[in-house]
């Protein structure tokens, strides 16, 4: 025969039992801030994993680059917009290689989604915006006021056809509320005629007279000083001048070719 319970018992044997379930509970599972904290703890352990992953490969890459090729050692690796692809830099020059170091790439990366926006040219502006500071702390031959609309540093070589019609002109440049600092960037290289007659206007007592008489071909007096011609002429080669004249906008925008100053302004007020 089975004891009869009473409710009492019932109701007591209820309570006793749901308390027990509720310690089991919380002892055996884990608060809401306790799961937040696993989950932030794993995702930190994926992304420190992730970035060791990221820069074994872009070390990889550069041994390999630099095996290829030891005089060009890159200035930059990082992951490109393509999975599993990377941005390789030489200044402001980009080529991608794939993760793997098997396949190179060189041309201009377009994201059809986004307006067609060209990825690459985008790449190469902000990389040139590293140099603008160390091109603008470069001591400059100045054409135009300090307080000017426009400032604009043009990479010049005393010989070239076309930067001596750019200077002929500069009146309309300054008139036009743009003033032009010129570094001097003998194109053919160091040691060179062209360097030579760049060095001899940095030395001359006034560099304005003295850059507008060798424009204008005329002979003028062999100097020698310090000067920052090779300086100027390494970044011209760094933000990617390969011809003059070639100009520098202050949002590092770089314009090669001669523009008339209407169409200089036209570009700066873009």
């Amino acid at each position: 025969m089975f004891k009869r319970i009473s409710p009492y018992a019932l109701s007591l044997y209820a309570v006793i039992f749901s308390a027990y379930v509720f310690a089991d509970d919380h002892l055996d599972q884990p608060s809401a801030q306790e799961i937040e904290q696993n989950n932030i703890d794993v995702t930190i352990d994926q992304m420190d994993e992730a970035m060791l992953h990221n820069a074994q490969v872009i070390e990889s890459l550069r041994e390999k680059l630099i095996e290829i090729s030891p005089v060009n050692v890159p200035n930059e690796i990082k992951l490109s917009p393509i999975k599993d692809m990377y941005e390789v830099y030489y200044g402001t020059d980009i080529l991608y290689i794939s993760a793997d170091g098997r396949y190179v790439l060189q041309g201009q990366m377009i994201d059809l989604d986004d307006g067609r926006k060209n990825l690459t040219k985008t790449a190469s502006a902000n990389a040139r915006k590293k140099y603008l500071t160390e091109v603008m702390a470069q001591e400059s031959v100045s054409f135009g006021p300090e307080n000017a609309r426009h400032t604009v540093t043009i990479f010049t070589d005393i010989d070239c056809g076309y930067c001596r019609k750019l200077h002929a002109e500069i009146d309309q440049y300054v008139a036009n509320g743009i003033k032009i600092n010129y570094l001097l960037f003998p194109r053919n290289g160091l040691n060179t005629p062209s360097y030579t007659k760049a060095v001899s206007v940095w030395c001359s007592a006034d560099r304005k007279i003295s850059l507008t008489s060798a424009k204008l071909g005329e002979d003028i007096e062999p100097l020698d000083c310090d000067n920052p011609i090779a300086e100027h002429f390494q970044i011209g080669r760094k933000i990617g001048v390969n011809g003059t004249p070639a100009i520098l906008t202050q949002e590092g925008e770089l314009l090669p070719g001669y523009l008339p100053a209407d169409k200089l302004l036209q570009q700066l007020n873009q």
